[in-house]
């Protein structure tokens, strides 16, 4: 269903006519408070992944964000890091004897670079309202290990898996923008990935505010799925959703 909308909102932005004469450079930090919410497999070992939003300062280990853009006219050409590495404990019973418990290490780098096109544009000055479509790459590098320990009638066996991979999807996007150099400003963008044993989903909508001394203070939601199926030497996949509120700075050079 999202791809399907994504191509018709796409192909009805494609009829509209183009122009845009900016020119100006964003440097900016964020932190992306995500919930986890899926499942990974490394080794045959398959565990539920699930960070609720409550928990994911007390389970996150380390991490950063950024970006960069650059706009010239009406192209614009922008790239994302975030990195983080955390812990996620999960735990079940079945049948009242054998119980399993879980626990999952995960560190991740999703690296992006685009360059998009404003194919549509109406009004001016900080009134703009912009159409960019945007093509380009998002790279995830994930490790991941497992630690299993199952007990049976106070017998208990330990075991570990650990495996780490990184897959490269081509990404075709659409990102609405509102606002010009001062005040408010907001953006709205979605876009889909696909590489060969791979896809992902990503939506991200922001509002923020810019001051005259060109720094912009922004907030909103991000939502960004991530699915994986190698069955090489590792049997390595994962299908996990991470979602929750992001808000960060920027500085217009």
């Amino acid at each position: 269903m999202f791809k399907q909308w994504f191509v018709l909102s796409l192909s009805l932005l494609l009829s509209l006519p183009a122009l845009a004469e900016d020119t100006w450079t964003d440097v900016g930090i964020y932190l992306f408070a995500a919930e986890l919410d899926g499942e990974s497999t490394v080794g045959g070992v398959t565990s539920d992944v699930d960070v609720p939003f409550d928990d994911i300062l007390e389970n996150l280990d380390l991490g950063y964000m950024g970006y960069i853009e650059h706009r010239r006219g009406p192209w614009s050409y922008f790239g994302d890091i975030a990195y983080l590495k955390l812990k996620a404990d999960d735990s079940s019973s079945s049948d009242g004897l054998l119980e399993v418990e879980v626990d999952a290490e995960l560190e991740q780098t999703v690296l992006e670079g685009f360059v998009g096109y404003r194919i549509a544009e109406n009004g001016t000055g900080d009134d703009t309202l912009g159409f960019d479509v945007y093509l380009g790459l998002r790279n995830t590098r994930l490790d991941i290990s497992l630690d299993s320990d199952a007990s049976l009638l106070g017998l208990t066996r330990s075991r570990d898996r650990g495996g780490d991979d990184d897959w490269t999807d081509t990404v075709v996007g659409l990102r609405l923008q509102w606002g010009g150099t001062e005040g408010w400003i907001g953006s709205l963008r979605i876009d889909a990935g696909d590489g060969s044993d791979s896809s992902s989903e990503q939506l991200i909508a922001l509002v923020g505010y810019q001051s005259e001394s060109d720094w912009v203070f922004f907030g909103g939601y991000r939502y960004l799925n991530i699915d994986v199926e190698d069955g090489g030497d590792n049997d390595f996949g994962i299908d996990i959703d991470y979602q929750g509120p992001m808000f960060g700075a920027s500085y217009r050079l």
